[in-house]
This record gives C-alpha cells, structure tokens and sequence, in this order.
C-alpha cells in the first residue's frame, strides 16, 4: 500500500517540526506578557511599588496565585507621594454628627441622673 505523499515525508516532518518550535514560542512568549501585565499597570498608574507589583506578577507564572495578588496590587489607589489620602468630607461630616450625638446623650444622661426637680 502506497500513500501518495510517501516521497514527501521527510518535508513534511520538518514543517510540522518549524510550525511547532514557532507555536511553544509564541506561547511562551504570550505567558511571560501576561505574567509582565501587572508591572505595567504599575508603572503606567505611576504606582509607588511598581517594580515589587512587577517581581509578584513574574513569580507568580508558575502557580498564577501570586499573579492574581499582583494584579490587585496594581490596581489599588495609592498616592504617588506615600503619603495617607485625605478621609472624605462624607466622612468628616458622619464623625461631626456622632460627636454631636453623643454630647447630645451625654446631656440626656446627664439630666436624667439629677431626677426631677
């Protein structure tokens, strides 16, 4: 039984040698961008750790748990000066209600102790 390709087997092979090298290679190279993607997030939000969010990202190829921590990191909101962001005046506002809340149960206890006069 003969194949009708039989004389080019030899070819053949090292096509499909050349088409797989090519492939493990885009594929590596494809794993090791997206292992480098939280450091560029980093750098490009001007984060202040970038290089460590970046070092997180590559140590995590192998087990990808670490790349998920870097991916966070990446993300999160920091000031490019390191210092502590300002709290809300949402929030000043709530703080100023509470301590107004509890002079005004303080008073309450207060005239409640001293009975009716």
């Amino acid at each position: 039984m003969e194949y009708q390709f039989e004389s080019m087997g030899p070819t053949i092979r090292i096509v499909v040698l050349v088409f797989l090298l090519v492939s493990v290679l885009i594929a590596l190279g494809l794993v090791v961008l997206l292992a480098a993607l939280p450091g560029h997030i980093a750098r490009t939000r001007k984060h202040p750790q970038a290089t460590a969010i970046n070092v997180c990202g590559l140590l995590g190829l192998p087990t990808g748990v670490l790349w998920v921590l870097a991916m966070v990191w990446a993300n999160l909101e920091s000031t490019s000066d390191g210092a502590s962001q300002q709290p809300s005046k949402e929030l000043t506002s709530v703080s100023e209600q509470l301590v107004a809340l509890e002079q005004a149960i303080a008073k309450l206890e207060s005239a409640q102790a001293k009975g009716p006069a």
